[in-house]
């Protein structure tokens, strides 16, 4: 019979949401244990945002220097993949251990394997030797997996966290999807060298984003040379002698050398056998009220798989997994948000945040439209396209905005404080930021 563990609190997941609630949950006096049954330290330093930044960075320098070629900077530059991946995975082999270093220094329980309920307040962890663990409270923290493709040969396609591992760039690849990581990473391979062929199904590229500002991204996107098809379905991929053929709907192959499937992802809700616990769930995660409760009172659920109404990104994950730990330690208010500003992290890149620019005015807002290309702060890196549209209340305060640069995560931050701070104009001319500067500019969008 499996040995049984016992503890105030078990998380399962052991990414950034799950360790942010163990580090909280520890901190009161409370006995706590990560379940894991992947990589220490999960998604999002894995195989997720931070190894693809690091990758970005290097097409951020690439294209820091062609935006001023022939205005002061003479020469190319070429991004060596091999040696950029080199450098990506360094930082990612190291996660796994550093995290479970913390955890141990932290006097926070760990079992590796994975976990699937057999009662309401009990699961059986598969690992070297299966373990029982029974805990009072629970929070569920298992994130999202990419999810499959139904066509022949979707077996030779890779998925976003394969691509971030890719010993070597192929020299033309084929990505499925319209969202953030296809977009993301199209743009990646293009400054890597390759033939892009972004294929979509629907006629629009990240739907929910102001279309204006999309469509100067499509544009920044063909001009760096990579081609998308709209309404376009990818039907078959089939080997070849020289390596893949992608069948498109209209009838036209593509002959490539990779296909990326990047066509959302599906909760890992669905490996825990919630119903043994008496949770609800459906495809779009596990249901939970306002204070992240399911409905079994005893566990809670956070980040990727809750089934909210906020943006699934590791931000979110990290606030709700402390908000839920808050409530197992006496809390008792519904949670609340502070806006959350969402990024794609393309070339350039596309961040909102606050009330939708492209509802704002139907909503009785006022909405600024601004292209900022020939500001200082963008003419002096020589940017070929810089925008932004903010949306202002009755009273001049900032409550929305849309931006378009290779600075955007960096501007839309400062309107998210200015959201969260009810500022207008007065309050943001009264500070004194570093000039020239995306701060500093703040002023001259009211």
């Amino acid at each position: 019979m499996a040995e049984t563990l016992h503890y105030d609190v078990a998380i399962i997941g052991a990414g950034p949401a799950g360790l942010a609630a163990a580090e909280d949950i520890v901190a009161a006096g409370k006995t706590v244990v990560l379940i894991e049954k992947y990589l220490w330290g999960g998604t999002c330093p894995n195989y997720g945002c931070d190894p693809k930044k690091i990758l970005l960075a290097a097409v951020e320098a690439k294209e820091h220097v062609e935006f001023l070629s022939g205005d002061g900077v003479d020469g190319q530059v070429a991004i060596n993949w091999e040696s950029l991946m080199g450098r990506k995975m360094r930082f990612t082999e190291a996660i796994p251990e550093k995290t479970v270093h913390s955890l141990d220094a932290n006097g926070i329980a760990h079992v590796y394997g994975a976990a699937h309920f057999i009662n309401s307040d009990t699961v059986v962890v598969h690992g070297d030797e299966d373990v029982e663990v029974q805990a009072t409270d629970w929070i569920l923290t298992v994130g999202q997996r990419p999810a499959e493709l139904d066509i022949p040969g979707a077996e030779l396609t890779i998925d976003s966290e394969t691509f971030l591992s890719l010993p070597a760039m192929p020299e033309d690849v084929v990505i499925i999807g319209g969202g953030y990581i296809a977009v993301e990473f199209a743009s990646i391979a293009a400054a890597a060298g390759a033939q892009v062929h972004l294929v979509v199904r629907g006629s629009e590229l990240l739907t929910g984003f102001d279309e204006a500002f999309v469509d100067t991204l499509l544009d920044q996107l063909d001009d760096r040379g990579i081609r998308v098809y709209f309404n376009t379905e990818v039907t078959e991929v089939a080997k070849t002698d020289d390596g893949l053929n992608a069948t498109l709907s209209f009838g036209s192959t593509l002959p490539t050398k990779l296909v990326l499937r990047a066509v959302g992802r599906v909760g890992n809700n669905d490996t825990l056998a919630l119903e043994n616990a008496g949770v609800e769930d459906d495809i779009h995660g596990i249901n939970v009220d306002e204070f992240l409760r399911t409905s079994n009172p005893h566990i809670y659920a956070a980040g990727d798989v809750a089934n909210t109404s906020r943006p699934r990104i590791t931000t979110v994950g990290y606030y709700e997994a402390r908000y839920a730990a808050s409530v197992i330690l006496g809390h008792d208010e519904p949670i609340t948000y502070p806006a959350v500003p969402v990024v794609v992290y393309g070339t350039p890149k596309l961040a909102a945040v606050g009330v939708p620019t492209q509802y704002a005015e139907a909503d009785g807002y006022s909405v600024r439209d601004i292209d900022m290309t020939n500001w200082f702060t963008y003419y002096r890196t020589g940017e070929p396209a810089a925008r932004a549209k903010v949306v202002l209340d009755a009273n001049k305060k900032l409550v929305g905005a849309t931006v378009l640069s290779a600075h955007a995560d960096e501007l839309i931050n400062y309107f998210t404080e200015a959201i969260n701070n009810k500022d207008g104009y007065q309050a943001i001319r009264d500070r004194l930021y570093a000039y020239p500067t995306p701060a500093s500019d703040l002023e001259y969008f009211f």
